[in-house]
């Protein structure tokens, strides 16, 4: 089997598992993409039930007879980190025991320092000398000290011994994967000197045949030039790291400068009451659709705006980005590191001056005016898509797993690695 230990939670509804519309779509890719090779697809992961989910998630059932994907709910994930060390752990480790004589490659990564849950499974595989495939997804060190930054001393300095032991659990980690898949090139450059093969990725979910057609993209060009606003989306959780207060400062700023726009979001969260009345209060025409499947007809209204809008407070990664590329969407985003890496390599952005409202919304302002380069912007979002769809992706993908495979056999064994960081220390 192939062995995805993760803190990413198994919803239960009695005898009926479930994981969320994302997660559903990203497993059926990875089973298809190894076309058995490894046998099932076989998620190890903590327990919730099902009328706990949050409410920007929604929920598909993956039934036992599915062929070639499994799920193990282990240890209930309510349980706080003093309970996961004193009672879940010795449970969560008897679970990998168990499935450990039928595993042929185990992927996981690092998750929290405070109840390292897909770590154990890493440490675990290295222990028993199994072909191992670790996955840092975004710059936890970095967004957290960015998070924090303005917060008093005494959490910066909490803030920072985190980070650090988290930065050294992945150095470990890194030099002992058979791969490591790192998301962009902030994460390589802190961990790539450290790691035995990394290979740098930018995971997505959406088909070729899901990308618009050249034809309806121009068709929905062809109107900017139309006395209209410009319609905005964003897409995913109503969370304050999301910084979607932020947006609606720098659409309120262009709007009482003459500026025409839309601003529609997709998905829940806990911030939703608080941006419908900030909303309200800055005059601004939005939307709140609430959470959607992850599906065709999602990419097909995301193909009906103009362009994603992406304000973060910190560093982050979301696979938004490559959808909004999908629907020929060009990214107007903060200019933290993952946003000016995809503007030079696919030219398909607008950098917005992190953190600094009345300078966004003058971008934004000319951006209203001038609308023939979102036109521009937009073909190139287009064409990013078909080098980022999850066919060349999961082709990518499985082509270094089986190579990375193949290699551990022919060694026998992982070769010696300096000792970052001693896996008793963190256990």
């Amino acid at each position: 089997m192939y062995l995805v230990p993760i803190q990413v939670p198994i919803y239960l509804d009695g005898d009926h598992t479930l994981v969320t519309t994302e997660w559903h779509r990203s497993l059926l890719l990875l089973r298809d993409s190894f076309a058995g090779k490894f046998g099932d697809i076989t998620v190890l992961a903590p327990s919730l039930p099902a009328d706990e989910a949050p409410p920007e998630q929604t929920l598909v059932e993956i039934a036992p007879t599915l062929e070639g994907l499994k799920l193990k709910p282990s240890f209930d994930k309510r349980c706080r980190a003093r309970h996961f060390w004193m009672r879940e752990r010795k449970r969560w480790r008897a679970d990998l025991a168990e499935l450990a004589p039928q595993v042929q490659v185990v992927h996981a990564g690092v998750d929290d320092v405070y109840r390292p849950i897909s770590f154990e499974g890493f440490r675990t595989a290295v222990r028993l000398r199994l072909p191992t495939v670790f996955v840092q997804d975004t710059d936890n060190v970095l967004q957290q000290r960015q998070i924090f930054a303005e917060h008093g001393a005494v959490q910066r300095a909490q803030v920072h011994l985190y980070t650090a032991i988290y930065e050294r659990m992945c150095r470990w980690s890194v030099a002992r994967a058979d791969l490591s898949l790192l998301k962009g090139s902030t994460l390589m450059e802190r961990y790539g000197r450290f790691a035995k093969n990394a290979r740098e990725f930018h995971d997505t979910s959406f088909s070729a045949s899901q990308i618009i057609s050249a034809d309806a993209l121009e068709k929905r060009l062809a109107t900017l030039g139309e006395t209209r606003p410009i319609r905005l989306v964003y897409c995913g959780r109503l969370v304050p790291r999301k910084g979607l207060d932020k947006s609606l400062e720098i659409l309120g700023a262009a709007l009482n400068a003459g500026a025409q726009f839309q601003f529609d979001l997709i998905g829940d969260g806990p911030e939703k009451s608080r941006l419908r009345e900030m909303s309200f209060s800055l005059g601004i025409t939005t939307n709140f659709l609430g959470a959607l499947p992850y599906d065709d007809s999602l990419l097909q209204r995301l193909s009906e705006y103009d362009g994603l809008l992406f304000t973060p407070i910190a560093e982050d990664t979301p696979r938004m980005i490559f959808d909004g590329y999908a629907a020929g969407l060009p990214l107007i985003a903060f200019d933290i590191d993952y946003v000016r890496e995809r503007a030079a390599q696919e030219h398909a952005a607008v950098l917005l001056p992190l953190n600094q409202i009345e300078a966004s919304a003058r971008i934004l302002v000319e951006l209203n005016l001038q609308r023939a380069p979102l036109a521009e912007l937009a073909r190139s979002a287009r064409a990013a898509a078909d080098y980022h769809c999850a066919e060349n992706w999961y082709r990518r993908r499985a082509d270094w797993t089986i190579e990375a495979v193949d290699r551990h056999g022919t060694s026998g064994s992982h070769p010696s690695t300096p000792a970052l960081l001693s896996p008793g220390r963190v256990s």
